[in-house]
């Protein structure tokens, strides 16, 4: 499997653009491109491929690796999705999630999983800390996967709240405006907010997750 780095030479190479162009178009330096493309910068941060993939007329998903992989052993098409460093709470989190905390590991899941996400661009995986989702078999260290900036019914999904990230089952009530966030555990309170007023950002809809000890 090619690299990040060497998906970059290959393409911008067909695009007759030199490295220090390209490093113009980034807002970075052709020496950096040149450290991308052998190697030597390895975690390159997310945006910054993102912004490459744009200079270079391509297709995100190919420039990030993200494209549909090989079949698994039942024989079901698997998708890769890339891999959040921060671990989400599910319980008290930590306040920050960028898309630099994306890293170059990549989970491989099967295409059924996320059947009802259109744009699998928006899939990532993160770690999940804390006992809070323990009663939907959500344990700490398990991994879960959302499509960030879905809101689409029901369900579990990751929010930031009260300066932390988070993984809570959400109820809606529409007409009043309110959520309930929900924890799958006794020990911690349900807690109803208004959706507009208490500061309550909605990342993205959780559409599965595997247990630690499976990957």
């Amino acid at each position: 499997m090619k690299t990040q780095g060497e998906r970059i030479k290959e393409l911008r190479e067909s695009r007759k653009m030199t490295q220090e162009a390209l490093g113009r178009a980034v807002g970075t330096t052709k020496q950096t491109i040149f450290k991308y493309e052998t190697g030597k910068i390895e975690n390159i941060p997310y945006s910054r491929l993102l912004a490459i993939a744009d200079a270079l007329d391509a297709d995100p998903l190919e420039i990030i690796g993200w494209k549909e992989a090989d079949e698994g052993d039942e024989g079901e098409r698997m998708i890769s999705v890339p891999f959040i460093s921060q671990k989400i709470s599910a319980g008290y989190g930590e306040d920050f999630l960028s898309d630099d905390s994306i890293t170059l590991k990549r989970i491989q899941i099967p295409e059924s999983m996320a059947r009802g996400v259109s744009d699998k661009s928006t899939l990532v995986s993160a770690e999940v800390k804390g006992d809070s989702m323990i009663d939907a078999n959500i344990y700490p260290g398990d991994y879960v996967f959302f499509s960030k900036g879905m809101i689409k019914g029901e369900g579990i999904y990751v929010i930031a709240f009260a300066g932390d990230i988070m993984v809570k089952r959400l109820s809606f009530d529409m007409p009043a405006n309110r959520l309930t966030i929900i924890s799958e555990n006794h020990n911690y309170p349900v807690r109803t907010v208004d959706a507009d007023t208490d500061g309550v950002r909605i990342l993205g809809k959780v559409i599965g997750w595997i247990h630690n000890e499976m990957y």
